[in-house]
């Protein structure tokens, strides 16, 4: 259904329609979430950037005391 014909139904069947939409979005909406819960445990995606960053070491920024600013 084109929006120009959702914008010329009567107020009831637009109501109607509107709330189908929003149903059907909010089923899609929880099966894309439970898929990608599924697939995150399967692949154990928190373990594996817990894993990288322990691999990274940041460097260390050193003693900001020791910066001289020049006094005007």
């Amino acid at each position: 259904m084109q929006p120009s014909e959702i914008d010329r139904l009567p107020y009831y069947e637009y109501e109607y329609t509107i709330s189908l939409y929003n149903d059907m979005l909010k089923d899609r909406k929880s099966n894309e979430d439970n898929l990608y819960e599924k697939e995150r445990d399967k692949y154990n995606v928190n373990g594996l950037k817990n894993q990288s960053m322990r691999g990274i070491k940041m460097p260390s920024m050193g003693n900001s005391s020791s910066i001289k600013i020049p006094k005007f």
